[in-house]
């Protein structure tokens, strides 16, 4: 059976590196035969060059090619490496449409081929003669309503998804580096003027060491992503956010954590289908040593970044993400930079194939955790995803902090308390993360039981109690704040105990006063009984 013709049909094409980013996705679906219909302003010179490079047909202006499946997709939205492969596969196969959902997901899949919520499709595949009679310029949104409408079945691909700006608006600023080109400050935190431990020298007479000389050109982030190789899916998704980023000012350390060799030699395989500019960035580590932490820590010791974030492999950033972080860092650099998250309940859905579970969303995302940072309240308990703060260099090369390789749990906690304690944080409100909570089965809430997360509290609680830690200017207003609340709180207590008090008192009369009328009434009677034999 010959292989399926693709063409592939962008709509609302913007931004020439979202066009680049699906001329290489579509030069990944092998076993196809590809060609791109697009009205791109881009030049048809720069296009073929492009196809050429990603083996891609000829690029089409007037009307598509002959084709067995056409895909339609917005051009701002870009697909996992694997996304387009399935979907052409599926649709060819069952001569049904299929469409992917939207990453970050904020709405409800009701199941792997049932009608989904009203969330966008970002992208959908069609057998070439379902389409017929539908206008070219149309996206896929209204292809899609118009074969509902036919009463034709759409499925939603439950094992594919599409990264989408599910938050515009917001683009990256420009580092402000003094117009001489050269980086943010870092280095020792005692060497940054925005630190907290800076900021204590200055104020207590102290000079500050100088910053060290010969810092050489080094990327904003260096992102630390663990992975044992179980969850391809879940790992494609992320390091597809990953290829959507606005700011590419990042590497990433993918640390296979005590994976199988067929499992290792999995995610090497996954990561060789990113596009160029991204699969040179990434350096994949195997790390047998056993612990949470272990994985960490050896990508700690070759990252190169300016800042350290953990991304793990199945949680899911916005394209912003590293833009937001680049804003904090002309406010703040070698402060611990924090942005905001939406948490997610997702359960498993498990086909027959072995790359792994995929994320089916049970519910919309939602706000958890505040937007700003507070290390008080990080005292009492986390408050941070693990992809929401980035620590910077001077933390973990300067002074050498690792993750602690004793906990099986909260490490990321402890780790951003270390950091915080000394260098501070700068907090930005952009929601750029999607933390993804499993209902069963996935996530460490699973993994281990209540006894160990509690265990793990209280080591990073002790830990803490252990150390000095610099509260950051307006830190100690919260301190008063917690302390009037518990005054209020203590004040309100004594106020009920009163009243209960008091009310306690009152009983006591009142069942007093009703013995003693009880006692009256039964006089009463009795004369009443009395005055009735005597009248007889």
């Amino acid at each position: 059976m010959p292989p399926p013709v693709v063409t592939l049909r962008l709509h609302d094409v913007g931004r020439e590196d979202r066009l680049r980013a699906w001329v290489e996705a579509l030069g990944r679906v092998d076993g196809f035969a590809r060609n791109l219909r697009t009205d791109a302003l881009t030049s048809p010179e720069v296009l073929d060059v492009w196809c050429a490079d990603a083996g891609v047909g000829p690029v089409v202006l007037g009307e598509p090619p002959a084709s067995d499946v056409v895909v339609i997709a917005r051009a701002d939205d870009l697909p996992t490496p694997g996304a387009l492969h399935r979907l052409v596969a599926a649709t060819h196969a069952s001569g049904v449409t299929h469409e992917t959902r939207v990453l970050p997901c904020r709405e409800s899949d009701q199941g792997p081929h049932q009608e989904p919520a009203r969330a966008p499709s970002a992208c959908a595949a069609f057998p070439a003669a379902a389409i017929d009679g539908v206008p070219w310029h149309a996206g896929p949104d209204e292809t899609v309503d118009s074969l509902r409408a036919r009463g034709a079945d759409v499925r939603r691909l439950a094992t594919a998804a599409v990264f989408v700006d599910a938050w515009p608006g917001r683009t990256a600023v420009p580092l402000q580096d003094g117009g001489d080109g050269s980086v943010p400050p870092y280095g020792h935190p005692a060497a940054v003027p925005t630190t907290s431990l800076h900021q204590l020298l200055v104020e207590t007479g102290i000079v500050p060491p100088a910053l060290a000389q010969n810092r050489g050109p080094r990327p904003l982030l260096t992102v630390l992503t663990r992975t044992q190789g179980a969850r391809l899916l879940c790992l494609e998704e992320t390091l597809t956010c990953l290829a959507g980023q606005s700011v590419r000012d990042f590497e990433v350390v993918v640390a296979c954590h005590r994976a199988s060799v067929e499992g290792s030699a999995r995610v090497r395989r996954l990561v060789s289908a990113m596009p160029a500019w991204l699969r040179e960035r990434i350096r994949v580590l195997d790390v047998d040593r056993p612990g949470r932490s272990a994985p960490l820590n050896d990508a700690l010791d070759v990252a190169t970044g300016r800042f350290a974030v953990m991304l793990d492999d199945d949680d899911v950033v916005t394209t912003d993400w590293v833009a937001a972080f680049a804003e904090a860092e002309a406010r703040g650099p070698g402060t611990v930079l924090r942005s905001a998250a939406l948490a997610q309940d997702v359960s498993p859905y498990v086909d027959d194939r072995a790359d792994g579970p995929a994320p089916l969303e049970v519910g919309p995302a939602r706000r958890v955790w505040p937007d700003e940072f507070s290390l008080v309240d990080h005292l009492w308990d986390n408050a941070s995803p693990p992809m929401t703060f980035a620590v910077p260099r001077g933390v973990f090369d300067d002074l050498g902090v690792r993750f602690a390789e004793t906990l099986d749990t909260t490490e990321d906690w402890d780790f951003l308390l270390r950091a915080a304690s000394v260098a501070g944080a700068t907090s930005t409100p952009a929601v750029t993360a999607v933390y993804r909570v499993w209902t069963e089965g996935e996530g460490s809430r699973h993994l281990h039981d209540s006894d160990t997360w509690t265990a793990g509290r209280q080591a990073v609680v002790d830990a803490a109690d252990q150390r000095l830690a610099l509260l950051p200017r307006g830190e100690a207003r919260a301190v008063r704040a917690l302390h009037q609340a518990l005054l209020d709180e203590r004040a309100e207590k004594f106020r009920f105990a009163g009243l209960n008090e008091q009310a306690a008192k009152d009983l006591v009369t009142v069942n007093e006063a009703v013995v003693a009328l009880r006692a009256r009434i039964a006089v009463l009677e009795e004369r009443l009984k009395n005055q009735r034999r005597r009248r007889q």
